[in-house]
């Protein structure tokens, strides 16, 4: 009987499907110029907390992951490949009661943010990006997730070839694999809600404006066009963390 494939297998499989989809649609090498540079996604991570009554709440974390320039950035703070465990401000989405919109706040957050770069073996110059993210604390209180987004980045150089998100269940995904114990610490700058401006409060502030602009809205302005790839997430590694 055949090994399942492991989590690298099936991150090949992946490049190889997003490279497939790219040399379908490119133009010949001198009309590279013409791929993106830039990546983003508003993502929407859903959670359940607790509401001040005591009883369980779903709600929302939005983040917004960029790529640009071969660097990754969440909420306008550049991460290296790793995992790391992040405190910053950001949008709430809290699910009303029936007959009643959603609510959106902001609020500060504890989450893992995943960023993994490989390189293909065909070119040294071509690379699959994985990002994945974790919410584990709202507001210093604790929170269930039970899925992770998935954002799946194939670049040239520093152009982006394709980009695509899809979900995997949380305990199924490379990021629960991965120890907390390994997790770099930080701390985003105006968590304390000083008045000094930073790139993490327009970040948060554009959020909150676009959230009243419509709350059912799932992309944000500048965001590149996705194209679904696959039904079943080829990528997800069933394995628990380790110990």
């Amino acid at each position: 009987m055949e090994a399942a494939p492991g989590p690298r297998e099936f991150l090949w499989l992946i490049a190889g499907f997003l490279l497939l989809g790219s040399r379908g649609s490119a133009s010949p090498d001198p009309a590279d110029a013409f791929f993106p540079l830039v990546s983003q996604e508003s993502v929407k991570i859903k959670v359940s907390m607790l509401g001040n009554n005591g009883d369980s709440q779903e709600g929302q974390v939005v983040l917004n992951i960029t790529y640009v320039n071969g660097q990754v950035y969440v909420n306008d703070f550049p991460l290296k490949s790793g995992v790391a465990r992040i405190k910053c401000q950001t949008l709430i989405l809290v699910n009303g009661d029936s007959g009643r919109s959603d609510q959106q706040r902001l609020g500060i957050v504890s989450v893992r943010i995943m960023v993994h770069k490989w390189p293909m073996a065909s070119s040294s110059n071509l690379q699959l990006i994985v990002v994945q993210e974790e919410v584990t604390e709202i507001d210093g209180k604790q929170v269930q997730q039970d899925e992770v987004t998935e954002i799946d980045i194939l670049v040239k150089d520093i152009q982006v070839l394709r980009h695509t998100n899809y979900t995997v269940p949380l305990k199924e995904s490379m990021l629960y694999s991965i120890p907390r114990d390994n997790d770099v610490l930080f701390t985003l700058p105006n968590v304390a809600g000083k008045d000094i401006e930073s790139p993490l409060q327009t970040t948060s502030h554009y959020l909150l404006r676009q959230a009243e602009t419509t709350v059912d809205e799932e992309t944000m302005p500048g965001k590149l066009p996705e194209t679904p790839l696959r039904t079943e997430p080829p990528s997800s590694y069933k394995g628990g963390p380790s110990a």
